[in-house]
């Protein structure tokens, strides 16, 4: 779905309230905690915000999705029940709401301007479907693409041209080397070399 039909689930549910005889309050209005939009009906002393606003949703199986979210909450606070006025008192808060209903609508796409939307279940598939494919993709790439080589140049040349310039690196003045390692590492059309050289557990890199 586009946004255009979240809109017209939107009205549809302002609508729902209105014919059940539900007031728009608009004390209650005033202000903005970054809604896309925002309409509070009163009945009797039962005060409810109808709201749509974007969310950052967490899966368990993909990191994060970007989701506009319809949400229904019932106001508990008695001093904004009580409020008669566009005064401080008269301010609901939507982390206090008591959501009696929330309708999460996934983005799909991976373009800020993207307008194609997919809710509940069918949301969190695809977005799970994105994020495997994303995975497999960059480990793929990183098996076809990053190369690393390996050549042992140990020697008692290498050593000597080597070793007084690591003693001087290490502080070490007697320090012995083990093995040392000319490694080159290709990814895309980059090329690195350095030396690794092995000293008893540790090593030092030479670039």
């Amino acid at each position: 779905m586009k946004s255009t039909e979240i809109n017209a689930i939107y009205a549809a549910k302002i609508s729902e309230f209105l014919n059940a005889g539900y007031q728009i309050n608009t004390n209650t209005m005033n202000g903005s905690q970054g809604e896309i939009a925002k309409i509070d009906f009163r009945k009797g002393n039962e005060v409810i915000r109808v709201m749509l606003h974007q969310e950052t949703i967490w899966g368990e199986n993909f990191r994060t999705a970007e989701a506009i979210v319809l949400t229904v909450g019932r106001c508990e606070d008695e001093r904004v029940i009580n409020a008669r006025g566009f005064g401080r008192d008269a301010i609901i808060w939507n982390e206090r709401l008591d959501v009696i209903e929330k309708r999460i609508f996934f983005k799909i796409g991976s373009r800020r301007d993207a307008d194609w939307y997919l809710e509940g279940e069918e949301g969190e598939a695809a977005m799970e479907k994105y994020y495997s494919r994303l995975r497999a993709k960059y480990d793929l790439e990183r098996v076809e693409e990053a190369r690393i080589r390996t050549k042992d140049i140990t020697s008692d040349e290498v050593r000597k041209i080597l070793l007084p310039a690591v003693r001087r690196h290490m502080g070490k003045p007697n320090m012995k080397m083990n093995r040392i390692a000319k490694v080159t590492r290709s990814w895309n059309d980059n090329r690195f070399e350095y030396t690794v050289i092995t000293v008893g557990k540790n090593r030092v890199v030479l670039h």
